[in-house]
């Protein structure tokens, strides 16, 4: 597995930039992109302004992801028009979402390729060439392997490994199994054998495993599910860093699991639980299986069978049908469960979701009034949890050095979504450990001193 840095020039073949959008899951897609175009002889480029192909892996989520998206193309297809670009193909869901649409909407766009089809893109360059414009679509069940072509980018200390694809329930809400498809596991060894080749690189420092489901990861190969014998494995490689997991689903965070994440030197204490709501009649609507009392009682158990742990959830506002009374059940359950990260996203009507037509729909203002409310009362919360960890000394990744401060990020923060913590006298550099006293605490933020 390569590194974006290591790209070496070729006089064969096209200069290629990737620009990923989204979840760190489309991450991981874009990385095999370029891994795929590379063996195929092109070469990656980080400028876009430097390349005679464009490629964006999209998200297509929700209504921002989508806007977002066009947005991104659109801005690009200027670099066409300027000279240098000969080709902006649209790549992930979007493209996979609204295949049939999206050619006749942006003729900027000179191919489109779904996310099943990601082996398909050096092709659909050479269609573009040949002076075609291809749509390669199919069924969303392409998941790659330890041993496909991929190169890492971003930050050298930190990587993400896709355990899964693809989801199996069915929350009314969501467009995710439509353009990623049923729940897809990797092999356990084929996921072994990633993390020791990361682990033997000495940069790596923390490795994220990920999926739409982790705490699914297995069932549909092994019948069961595996997260807590692959932690097991992962447990017995040699690796100086941090292991984290992200998207569990907490009707199924089983006490195997959480004893499993206790029982290993490299996972982290954190849990990424999506709860959605905690109004019963609107957890119902959604389709999701579990109980505002079964969700209070699963944070009771990781926290007395994880001391310490951080747990992260997101909530979902204007569902079809909230009332008043059902926010106020929200914001009483916010209250009583005091989780550490809370992050809330406006209910989003995607096609040919059974939400997108129910009734009683939420006005869009008085949703995004909601999610204001809610991030409010969550911030005396996340206030109050940061201040006990005043004087405390926590391990503290480093990504950032300025000549005042260090930027970083403890065991209790997932890249891109959570807080940081600041560190006064650090001399070293990005990418390494260091032990800090916490010193002052802000709503998210820590304040720190090196030791």
């Amino acid at each position: 597995m390569g590194n974006a840095r290591d790209a070496t020039a070729s006089d064969e073949g096209l200069s290629v930039a990737v620009v990923s959008l989204g979840c760190a899951r489309n991450l991981v897609d874009s990385e095999v992109m370029i891994g795929l175009l590379r063996q195929a002889g092109h070469r990656f480029v980080e400028d876009v302004r430097d390349a005679d192909a464009i490629v964006v892996n999209t998200c297509g989520f929700i209504r921002e992801a989508k806007e977002e998206a066009i947005e991104a193309l659109l801005e690009l297809s200027e670099l066409k028009r300027e000279g240098r670009c000969r080709a902006l193909v649209c790549c992930g869901c979007l493209t996979q979402r609204y295949y049939a649409e999206l050619p006749a909407e942006l003729p900027e766009v000179d191919a489109f390729i779904g996310t099943g089809a990601i082996v398909e893109l050096p092709a659909a360059l050479k269609a573009i060439a040949a002076g075609e414009r291809p749509t390669i679509v199919g069924e969303p069940e392409f998941l790659y392997s330890h041993d496909t072509p991929r190169v890492r980018t971003g930050p050298l200390w930190l990587t993400y490994i896709k355990i899964g694809e693809g989801c199996d329930h069915q929350c009314t809400f969501c467009a995710i199994p439509a353009a990623r498809g049923r729940m897809r596991s990797r092999e356990v060894e084929s996921v072994v054998t990633e993390f020791r080749s990361l682990a033997a690189d000495g940069a790596v420092k923390e490795v994220v495993l990920i999926g739409q489901d982790t705490t699914s990861y297995g069932r549909d190969l092994y019948g069961r599910c595996m997260l807590p014998a692959l932690l097991e494995r992962l447990s017995e490689c040699e690796f100086n860093g941090w292991v984290r997991l992200l998207y569990g689903h907490p009707a199924h965070l089983t006490d195997e699991t959480i004893d499993a994440v206790v029982r290993s030197p490299h996972v982290v204490n954190y849990f990424d639980i999506p709860m959605q709501h905690a109004a019963p009649r609107i957890l119902r609507a959604m389709g999701r299986q579990e109980t505002v009392g079964e969700n209070l009682r699963l944070i009771e158990r990781v926290r007395e069978r994880c001391p310490g742990a951080a747990i992260r959830t997101t909530f979902l506002v204007g569902f079809p049908g909230e009332t008043n009374h059902d926010f106020e059940e929200l914001l009483d359950f916010v209250t009583a469960a005091r989780i550490d990260r809370v992050a809330g996203f406006v209910f989003s009507p995607e096609e040919d979701t059974p939400a997108a037509t129910m009734a009683d729909q939420v006005p869009r203002e008085l949703a995004e009034e909601r999610l204001i409310h809610l991030l409010a009362h969550q911030a005396d919360v996340s206030k109050a949890c940061n201040e006990a960890l005043v004087g405390q000394r926590m391990q503290v990744l480093i990504e950032a050095v300025s000549d005042t401060e260090a930027v970083g990020r403890s065991y209790r923060d997932a890249p891109e979504v959570d807080a940081e913590v600041l560190v006064a006298g650090y001399r070293g550099e990005p990418g390494e450990f260091v032990t800090a006293v916490i010193t002052e605490a802000e709503v998210h933020d820590l304040r720190g001193r090196a030791l």
